[in-house]
């Protein structure tokens, strides 16, 4: 199981630490630059007010750090804080050399925390190529009925899962929709990368045909992988958390301002 603490402990050569008092001037925009928080009190936010108290080793801007984009939440500094600063491009070095498969993966979830349905697709065919295709004889098939629960909420996380056919629909835990995945999709890898149970339910939509992939074969894939590329990872599952709290809030809202919920 990947850790923080851990992969932060083989990368003293990539970082710095700095320390912010709660009343200096200080701004986390800075495209060139990404953090992990060492200690302190901040507060993400989105645009629909979803806020979210961030811990100890939680990271800020790897997403963006990987496509040099703005950040796409903003942050409040509730006490003085100490960060570990990483260098942007020291990452997308990193990232860009790491095998195709974890490359794909790491796309793959870049794409459903922008939700660029574009990229997202591309990732797909290369997760496919890659992994799924040349492991095909050695992945398990499951089939789902309309409805049938693949996981819930609070299930430990051994497998994620790629859709050969079919639908999956992705509820959290306030039984609000997250998003549909469609054929050729991949899901179940957020839990399985941060080695904790499942935060949200996935159920299947019509006649659905699963292959299972054991978290055996995923970790033994990224733990091929340099330190760098691992906390990216790991930073990028906590990232896609985030945002899918933010995208069911934002839908449940949705619903209700149409009348379709009370």
């Amino acid at each position: 199981m990947l850790t923080t603490k851990k992969l932060i402990s083989n990368l003293q050569a990539h970082y710095k630490e700095i320390r912010v008092k709660k009343e200096d001037d200080f701004s986390f925009n800075d495209k060139k630059k990404a953090y992990v928080l060492l200690s302190g009190r901040i507060i993400s936010y989105g645009e629909r007010d979803y806020t979210q108290l961030l811990k100890k080793n939680d990271p800020i801007g790897f997403a963006e750090s990987i496509l040099a984009k703005e950040k796409v939440l903003k942050y409040n500094r509730l006490t003085d804080i100490v960060l570990l600063e990483f260098n942007a491009k020291t990452i997308r070095d990193a990232v860009n050399e790491s095998n195709i498969a974890v490359k794909a993966i790491i796309k793959y979830s870049l794409a459903r925390i922008f939700s660029s349905s574009k990229s997202n697709r591309k990732s797909h065919y290369m997760f496919e190529d890659e992994f799924v295709y040349k492991n095909w004889k050695l992945l398990d098939t499951k089939t789902y009925n309309e409805e049938a629960i693949i996981f819930s909420h609070g299930n430990s996380a051994d497998n994620m899962f790629f859709i050969e056919k079919g639908k999956v629909r992705l509820i959290s835990k306030e039984n609000k929709l997250i998003k549909i995945l469609n054929s050729g999709e991949s899901f179940g890898e957020l839990a399985l990368v941060r080695g904790r149970k499942r935060l949200n339910s996935a159920i299947s939509v019509g006649h659905t045909i699963l292959k299972i992939i054991k978290g055996s074969m995923i970790s033994k894939i990224i733990n091929n992988e340099n330190s760098l590329v691992q906390l990216s990872v790991l930073a990028l599952a906590k990232k896609l958390e985030i945002m899918n709290g933010i995208r069911s809030i934002d839908h449940h809202n949705k619903l209700k301002q149409e009348g379709l919920l009370t």
